[in-house]
Formats: C-alpha cells, structure tokens, sequence
C-alpha cells in the first residue's frame, strides 16, 4: 500500500492507530490497525480578481480535492481493502500528520511541510491490516519569525490561533457579516494572507497534479452569481470547492469585494436580490447595508 501511495502522491507517512490519541473512542478506527496519511501538493500562484469575474482562496482553483484525492487512492489501491477519509469526518488529520513528522503545526493554525510549505492537501487511508510505520525526525518550526501574526487583518493569530476572529471561518458562515469582516473581507472564500506571507512557502517548485492546476472556472462571473440558477450555477462552477458553501453565500461575499472596489455598477441586482423571497435574512441583512454603501458612493460621483 505504501509503494502505491508514494508514486501517486507527493509524501506519504504512515503510523500505528495506537499512536492517535484516544483512538479507541472512535467509531472509524475501530479494527484499524494502520492509518496512513497522505500529501498532494497544489500550486503557490494567486489569481488577482478581474473586472468582471472574483476568484475565492488558492486552493479553490483546481478541481475540489476531496474528489481528487478519493479518485486517486481508488486507482492506486484498487487490490487493497481500505477506508480513505477526506476532511468530513471526526479524525484530526494534521494530529496524524504531526504523528507522522512530515508536518508541523505552524503559528498560523496550517501544517508545514518542508517541501511543499503549506500549499497541500491531506487525506487519510485507514487499513485494517499492519503496516510497517513510516515516520521522520522533524526539528522543523516557525522559530521567532511572526510575519503572519502581523500580517492578519483581523487579528486572529495574536494571542495563539483564534477561530472566531479568523476570516475565513467568518466568510463561511451563513449569518451576517459584523463591521470588520464587512470591511476586510476580500475573496469569494476563505482567506489566504497567512500563507502567502509565509517565508516556508517562498521556494516552492515543481510539477502538480493536473487536476489541481487553476482552472478557467476559478474565476467567477459577477453576472453569473446574479443571473444563474442554483443547478445552472452548479452546472457550470461544481467541481471547485468554494461552491460547498452554496451559491447565495459566495454572491454575498461577492457584495463585500464590489464595495472594496467601489463597483456600484451592480446595485440594480443587489436590490433584486433584496426583494426576493428565495434569498435568506442572513444574506439580505448584508446586502442592505453594502447596498447602502454603495449608493452612498454612486451619489458621491
């Protein structure tokens, strides 16, 4: 298992279930004797938004990795009895990776890997058969350096990782925006400014796996956020991962980015949407307030 794993994926640790803390309280490990955690490296380029389009976070561009990384322990263990879990589920998959010594828990809340910074994906593959553990000596750490603790907008890793405050928690939630995630939020999705800060991310080269390459999709139309149907929008946008949130939340967002920009081009739509009975408070309170803003802007021209 651990030779099919390492020529699909870019690292590959293994460790006894022993070594998970409290293993035995969980349903999913239960006959496990093996977990093996695997690595796949997605690329370090950000796209800037366009005039017509926004984009969400880095890891969005390519294709949604918990398909592709399903997909590709399918084929690689196609003769072997095991359970891949990616992301949903009751695991702590950096706790396994940490395990592992390919990784260590960096000052932002991400994993680090020395060859692939924190721009990766991680899966897990349970067997209920022993594997030989493969694990590494890892003196690796962040040190005194806190780029990233300065560099957060909204303050989140001063004193120690803090969820609530995090951008990309609170841009993912379906209630309404406070001031400050108003005023600094800037993607579709998620947040990227601890990562690309991050000194360990800075010499990143090699060849990735098509699949995660940003695709043309990886941009999304202003227009097609307003005008597309649920499925239609699916139809067009459902392979990335920004879209697990929904459509309305990702056009909420979007709302945040034409006020940074000062775009009042679409405030017709906005007050559509407003005046829909399909769309939710928590969306509508938002886009009242950032409606307001920008008609304040439009009668400043």
């Amino acid at each position: 298992m651990y030779e099919k794993l390492s020529q699909t994926f870019d690292f590959v640790g293994v460790i006894d279930v022993e070594k998970y803390p409290n293993y035995y309280q969980f349903e999913q490990l239960k006959a496990i004797k093996s977990i093996f955690v695997v690595g796949l490296a997605y690329p370090n380029v950000f796209l800037s938004h366009q005039d017509d389009s926004f984009t969400a976070s880095m890891y969005t561009y390519g294709y949604d990795y918990h398909l592709v990384i399903k997909e590709l322990v399918e084929v690689a263990l196609k003769d072997f009895e095991y359970t891949v879990l990616v992301d949903n589920h009751p695991l702590d998959e950096r706790k396994c990776l940490e395990l592992t010594g390919l990784a260590y828990l960096a000052k932002n809340d991400l994993m680090i890997n020395r060859d692939y910074g924190s721009y990766f994906f991680i899966g897990l593959i349970l067997s209920k058969t022993r594997q030989q553990e493969v694990i590494i000596e890892n003196t690796d750490s962040c040190g005194s350096c806190r780029i990233c603790i300065d560099a957060c907008p909204v303050e989140a890793l001063t004193n120690g990782f803090q969820i609530d405050k995090c951008l990309s928690a609170k841009n993912q939630l379906k209630e309404p925006f406070d001031e400050q995630t108003i005023k600094k939020n800037y993607l579709l999705l998620g947040c990227d400014i601890c990562q690309r800060v991050c000194p360990k991310n800075k010499t990143m080269v090699k060849d990735y796996y098509q699949a995660l390459e940003a695709k043309p999709t990886a941009y999304v139309l202003i227009d097609d956020l307003f005008n597309l149907s649920n499925r239609n929008f699916y139809n067009k946008y459902g392979k990335h991962a920004y879209l697990w949130r929904g459509k309305t939340l990702l056009l909420r967002n979007a709302l945040t980015i034409l006020l940074r920009r000062k775009n009042f081009n679409y405030n017709e739509k906005i007050k559509e949407t407003i005046k829909n009975p399909n769309y939710p408070n928590w969306y509508k309170t938002d886009a009242l307030k950032i409606l307001k803003r920008l008609e304040d802007i439009k009668n400043k021209k």
